[in-house]
């Protein structure tokens, strides 16, 4: 019986449970009700009613026979639940609601395969890291709108993972800075207690993140605070996806600085019930270098770092919060962490396949409360790289066990526009759900492979019968050679030491790092006309795939068809701008055209899920290629 995530222990019975309408859904406790604003068992009710073909009644008092019953039971572990099954009634148990609705997605999930005949089983289940996450990106070029966001919370109920953050920079309109957000679309304080009570309602904890130090480049370029941005003459500078990813950081020896991010903090914090604020507060690149040098010169860089950040973490403890921010300054010298207050979170991330454990392994050693965050490796790419996320979460997960890591935080990034749609992130979704929940079970010896979990995942969550479609997408989203972040590099063009600098756009001009990733570039897109015909066959076999899915899961098709179109056009026009070949200009005309196509398509699908956002961004890189092969 395939279940995600893998169940601790599952003993399956002779026999079946024969499921008819009428049949209710019983909650033998007062916290079970669903006028508690609980969402799980009515989501139990459609999954019946959607799988099952059986009308379900939701109610409260004493189970009988035929019937759903939901108990608890003190002497269960935290998030510990039980499931039986038998021929006379099905029966789910927990400490609390969150055990129970743990519970009840699991037997979605065997109603989903099983339909109104399920079979007789007993499962005893608990996770093996408390805190299970996911981190999605609204800052960076996509605002999702709400009902994609809620789906994305529904994936995350689904696969029994409970804690959601939404990073926010420019993206909420936070009032007098209209300057910072005006080419934004942001995200409403209605939105966001519309978002948290959603959360609530299925037991997932929506933690507020926001820049407070680094990567604060739309608010310190605007006029208004320019003044409090480490770099001098940061206003009216044009827009740079690169300039964003690098800079800015706030000047930490004016004491206005402090004041500004408090006041941002003060705003967006009660728009949210839970305990914990994530303050980022990671790759300062800028510290010392420009209006604080003098103060960097006296007393360090590692100094100014820390008595700021502790200051915020501070701040939000005197607020009753518990700060969280990430770890790659601080671990390189992770004895300061003991100044920070005791409750203090330190998220370590690292995105490599192959991540070493250096990212964590000091934090740990210091007796940080930790978190791991790998990621479900999605920017820069039109389709995210699930060989390499699969990877990376599963070696993450694994130090999440050997450093006693308190939480795992799975992330989703928006560099260079964020042009990946989020129906990607799914297969690496589950991938940090499962791993989180049951570590042995797709790590340890007789685990289950790679090539295995996606088969499940394919069937368990796309409804493919042919259980080929995550194997699919991960196979076409290899392909991509000439990337999104190519695309960017050569639009903007770069100075020696990485920075933006559009009078540089020749590759001859770029630093000896990008220099050798295009290198690997140009070797890739050497075999382009095998690629072509390989992404061909995966488009003919995604169709043989899509046959055998519901319905519903069939209308996100357009998403992966047009994405492997763009990855295919990006290549053939990556080997026109790197090869150095003569092409013809009715050619590259042609490409030009066909460009420009897909993209009218890439923006109907992106405006169905997504606010305007920075969508006029990625359009000027789009053009700009267009234009240049027109001989513009």
């Amino acid at each position: 019986m395939n279940i995600l995530p893998r169940p601790k222990k599952l003993v399956e019975n002779n026999g079946e449970f024969f499921a008819e309408s009428g049949m209710r859904i019983v909650a033998e406790a007062e916290e079970l009700k669903v006028n508690t604003g609980w969402a799980l068992p009515l989501i139990l009710k459609n999954e019946l009613m959607r799988f099952a073909g059986i009308e379900a009644d939701v109610t409260a008092g004493t189970a009988g026979r035929g019937d759903i019953s939901l108990k608890l039971d003190e002497a269960f572990a935290e998030q510990a639940y039980s499931l039986h099954i038998t021929e006379e009634k099905i029966e789910i148990i927990g400490k609390d609601r969150v055990g129970v609705g743990y519970g009840i997605q699991t037997l979605c999930q065997i109603i989903r395969s099983k339909g109104a005949l399920l079979p007789l089983v007993n499962i005893e289940d608990k996770p093996d890291i408390p805190v299970r996450g996911f981190y999605m990106d609204q800052a960076r070029g996509r605002s999702s709108k709400l009902e994609t966001l809620k789906k994305q919370v529904d994936i995350l109920s689904r696969y029994k993972i409970n804690q959601y953050q939404l990073y926010i920079e420019q993206s909420f309109a936070f009032k007098g800075m209209s300057e910072m957000w005006r080419e934004d679309s942001v995200i409403t304080p209605e939105e966001i207690m519309e978002l948290d009570k959603y959360c609530r309602d299925r037991d997932i904890d929506f933690v507020p993140s926001i820049a407070s130090f680094g990567h604060l480049y739309e608010l310190l370029r605007t006029k208004s605070y320019e003044d409090i941005c480490e770099l001098e003459n940061a206003a009216g500078k044009p827009f740079s996806f690169i300039e964003k990813m690098q800079h800015h950081t706030v000047n930490v020896a004016d004491e206005r600085s402090f004041e500004v991010v408090k006041r941002m903090l003060d705003e967006y914090l009660p728009l949210f019930s839970s305990s914990l604020v994530n303050i980022c507060a990671d790759e300062t690149f800028d510290l010392g270098k420009g209006r604080s040098k003098e103060l960097a010169d006296k007393i360090g860089t590692s100094r100014m770092y820390m008595d700021f950040l502790k200051k915020l973490c501070e701040y939000v403890v005197s607020r009753g919060k518990i700060p969280m921010f990430w770890g790659d300054i601080i671990r390189k010298f992770p004895e300061f962490i003991k100044e920070l207050p005791k409750e203090t979170i330190c998220m370590a991330w690292g995105y490599l396949p192959d991540q070493k454990d250096d990212i964590c392994k000091p934090i740990a050693e210091v007796g940080a409360n930790l978190y791991l965050c790998p990621g479900v490796c999605g920017w820069n790419n039109l389709m995210n790289r699930l060989d390499r996320a699969y990877s990376n979460i599963k070696i993450m997960s694994g130090y999440s066990k050997k450093y006693k890591a308190v939480g795992l935080l799975n992330t989703e990034w928006g560099d260079f526009g964020h042009v990946n749609d989020p129906y990607f992130s799914i297969p690496g979704i589950i991938y940090g759900g499962v791993f989180t929940w049951n570590i042995e079970a797709y790590s340890g010896e007789n685990s289950i492979d790679k090539e295995k979990l996606n088969r499940e995942i394919s069937r368990i969550e796309y409804s493919d019968r042919t259980e080929t479609y995550v194997g699919l997408l991960e196979k076409a989203a290899i392909h991509q050679i000439y990337d999104w972040w190519a695309c960017v590099v050569v639009c903007e063009g770069v100075a020696k030491d990485g920075s933006f600098d559009k009078n540089n756009i020749e590759l001859s001009a770029i630093n000896d790092e990008i220099k050798s990733r295009f290198m690997e570039i140009k070797q890739g897109l050497s075999n382009i006309e095998e690629v072509t015909a390989e992404l061909y066959q995966i488009r003919k076999n995604l169709r043989k795939a899509a046959v055998s899915m519901d319905s519903t899961d069939r209308l996100e098709f357009a998403k992966v068809d047009n994405a492997i179109v763009g990855i295919d056009l990006w290549n053939r026009i990556g080997k026109v701008m790197l090869s150095g070949e003569n092409v013809y200009a009715s050619d590259k005309k042609m490409l030009a055209e066909e460009l420009e196509i897909w993209f009218m398509k890439y923006k109907e699908i992106y405006r169905a899920y997504s606010k305007e956002s920075m969508i006029s961004r990625v359009a000027k890189v789009v053009f700009w290629y267009a234009d240049r092969l027109r001989g513009i």
